[in-house]
C-alpha cells in the first residue's frame, strides 16, 4: 500500500486495525469503522466487499510490517548472532511504536479459534519461517532439531511481545526508573538463554 497513504482503503484499514486491536474481530462492525471515520458503512463496502475482506487487508498490513523486519535483518551483513540481536531489536522496537499490531496478533491468536479451520491463508507464516531460520544460522542452534528451533523463535518473539505489552503495567508496579533498567537488560538477558 506504499504511496496510497491518503487513501480511502488505508485510511479504512488503520481505523480499522485499532478497532480490531481493541475489541477484536467479533466487536468490531464495519459500521463502527465507518462511524469513526464520519462516513457510511456502504462507503467501506465499496472498497472491501465483506468484514472479512477488510480484516484479510488489516493482516496483510500487519504481516507486511513484520517482513520488512525481517527483510532488513536479511539484509544485515553481521555475524548471525549480530543478526539475532537486531531482529529482537527491531522487535522490541516496532512492538512499543505499533502497539495496535501485537494487540491484534493477540487477539486474533484468542479469537480465531472458530476460523481456524476454514482459514486459507495464514499471514505471518514466511515471517515465522525466517525467525526460525535466524537460529539455524547459529553455530549453536545449527545442528538442534527443527521443532527446536521453532520453539526457540516464537518463545523468542512471544518474550519481546510480551513485555513489550506489559510496559505501560510495569511502569504502574516498579516505576519510570525500574522499567528503564530493565529494559537496558532485556535483550541480553533474553539472548543468554540461548
Amino acid at each position: 500500500m506504499t504511496g496510497q497513504i491518503d487513501s480511502p482503503k488505508k485510511k479504512f484499514i488503520d481505523t480499522a486495525l485499532r478497532l480490531f486491536s481493541e475489541r477484536g474481530f467479533y466487536g468490531a462492525s464495519l459500521a463502527d469503522v465507518a462511524a469513526e471515520l464520519g462516513l457510511t458503512k456502504q462507503s467501506i463496502l465499496y472498497h472491501f466487499k465483506t468484514k472479512e475482506a477488510l480484516y484479510a487487508a488489516v493482516l496483510t498490513d500487519v504481516s507486511g510490517r513484520f517482513d520488512v523486519i525481517i527483510e532488513d535483518v536479511a539484509r544485515l551483513d553481521q555475524s548471525a548472532e549480530k543478526r539475532l540481536r537486531f531482529f529482537l531489536e527491531r522487535l522490541l522496537d516496532h512492538a512499543q511504536h505499533a502497539p495496535c499490531d501485537g494487540r491484534l496478533i493477540a487477539r486474533e491468536l484468542l479469537d480465531n479459534l472458530d476460523r481456524v479451520e476454514t482459514s486459507r491463508k495464514w499471514y505471518l507464516k514466511t515471517f515465522l519461517d525466517k525467525s526460525v531460520d535466524l537460529l539455524t544460522d547459529l553455530p549453536k542452534w545449527r545442528y538442534r532439531t527443527e521443532a527446536e528451533r521453532t520453539a526457540a523463535a516464537y518463545q523468542l518473539i512471544g518474550a519481546v511481545s510480551y513485555f513489550a505489552i506489559s510496559e505501560p503495567t510495569l511502569q504502574a508496579i516498579w516505576g519510570r526508573s525500574k522499567l528503564d533498567d530493565t529494559k537496558d537488560v532485556f535483550l541480553s538477558t533474553l539472548l543468554l538463554r540461548l
